[in-house]
């Protein structure tokens, strides 16, 4: 073990002791660099975006939601301090409610003259979204070249515990390391997703093993996790660990930047997913079902390993049953939200997680931050996962992960910074 943590962590950024031999304080949020006092480059220049930030929802409902750029992520909505905003699932978009209008002809935020600022604050696809996300998460802006983002290594990761490892996901690294931190007092609570009876993802909260082996595996629907803060506040949890695709990863670093930082802080650890899109709930009914007979309620888990995986059980005698589907078959069905995506893999979360490489029982995961990095030293040192040095046993799976990065980076319609305009704008 001692051979694979020199690999391990030496590439660390951080200057001095290891992060993973640090004390920790828990009240620094995972969500921002350790520098309070510094002005954010925002689309307004250099101002105290604190103080000078301007913009509210009508510059969403205009920028954002109507263009393609929105995700469907909703920070907006768990930002609001009026509970007016609510996602709309048919079309995984922020709506407002009907009792916050002017009137039934403006359908603009009535509260102040021109709305409050935080949903703008906090929407990770508004603006310069992703200078302020770094410049909040990592005191600087990414190079051109590390089109992965900010990160200290990049290994290859396989929880020991059996039953996380065969209930989660290529190798179960996520679940552990959720688990890990609940145990050991870094989060109070973690923002996951559930299935319904009819396979429809749920965002909710997972505070014990049970909860965290439940909702173990990945979703290839969408699932606004952010959302199961409602849940976690019923509770009394503060700290909160979100563990989620790139657009929800951002929310964090964005709303701190911006002034938002009593929500960025609730944002104790953020485990972040290599996406490159997600599908509509159409793909169930209308190609698992009309074309390979797979009933949703059938289907036991789906995975991505350049086509779509699927496991299920026989309609009639319930044995298990796996199929394989061209990717191209499934195209059709990607969620408008993800074809403007730029983040592939994650960059402001804390680590990053993908079923990528030659292992079907290992994870793939990109060290970013110094929680990142001390949390996967402790698990490693307790003996919970071992690690191995990707980019000398598995470099295949670094060159995929570059390339798919850099065709990710190309879906962002308009430079970062400048104003896009609505389709009707478009065509007049």
């Amino acid at each position: 073990m001692a051979s694979t943590r020199s690999r391990l962590w030496k590439w660390t950024c951080s200057s001095g002791t290891s992060s993973a031999t640090r004390s920790r304080s828990k009240t620094a949020p995972s969500s921002c660099s350790s520098s309070d006092s510094r002005h954010t480059q925002g689309p307004v220049g250099n101002l105290d975006l604190r103080q000078q930030w301007k913009y509210s929802w009508q510059d969403l409902a205009k920028e954002v939601v109507p263009t393609g750029l929105c995700t469907g992520c909703s920070g907006c909505i768990i930002s609001c301090p009026h509970q007016v905003l609510n996602l709309n699932r048919h079309v995984w978009k922020p709506e407002l409610a009907q009792d916050a209008w002017v009137n039934a002809d403006e359908r603009r935020c009535s509260y102040g003259e021109r709305g409050c600022t935080v949903c703008a604050r906090v929407c990770p696809r508004f603006r310069l979204w992703e200078a302020d996300a770094d410049e909040a998460k990592w005191s600087r802006h990414r190079t051109a070249e590390e089109v992965l983002g900010v990160y200290r290594a990049i290994v290859l990761v396989q929880a020991k515990d059996s039953e996380i490892a065969d209930a989660g996901q290529d190798g179960g690294l996520g679940t552990a390391l959720l688990l890990y931190a609940l145990e050991n007092d870094y989060i109070d609570a973690a923002l996951v997703s559930f299935f319904d009876e009819e396979m429809r993802t749920r965002p909710g909260i997972a505070r014990t093993r049970d909860e965290l082996l439940a909702c173990a595996g990945s979703r290839y629907t969408y699932s606004a996790n952010v959302l199961g803060i409602d849940d976690a506040n019923e509770v009394g949890a503060q700290r909160l660990g979100l563990v989620s695709v790139g657009c929800q990863t951002s929310i964090p670093p964005v709303a701190y930047g911006r002034g938002a930082r009593k929500l960025a802080k609730r944002f104790a650890l953020v485990v972040g997913l290599l996406c490159s899109k997600t599908f509509t709930d159409d793909i169930y009914e209308d190609l698992l079902e009309a074309k390979y007979g797979i009933a949703r309620h059938l289907v036991t888990k789906i995975n991505i390993k350049g086509r779509l995986q699927v496991w299920h059980e026989d309609a009639g005698t319930g044995a298990p049953k796996y199929v394989e589907i061209p990717l191209k078959e499934c195209n059709e069905y990607t969620r408008p939200g993800c074809m403007h995506c730029p983040d592939f893999s994650a960059q402001h979360a804390d680590i990053s997680l993908g079923g990528i490489g030659k292992g079907a029982d290992t994870t793939l995961a990109i060290v970013r931050s110094e929680l990142g990095e001390e949390i996967l030293a402790k698990m490693e040192q307790d003996g919970l996962v071992t690690v191995t040095d990707a980019t000398e046993d598995d470099p295949d799976a670094i060159a995929l992960i570059l390339k798919m990065a850099r065709r990710q980076r190309k879906r962002w319609p308009v430079e970062i910074g400048s104003i896009p305009v609505t389709p009707e704008e478009t065509s007049t």
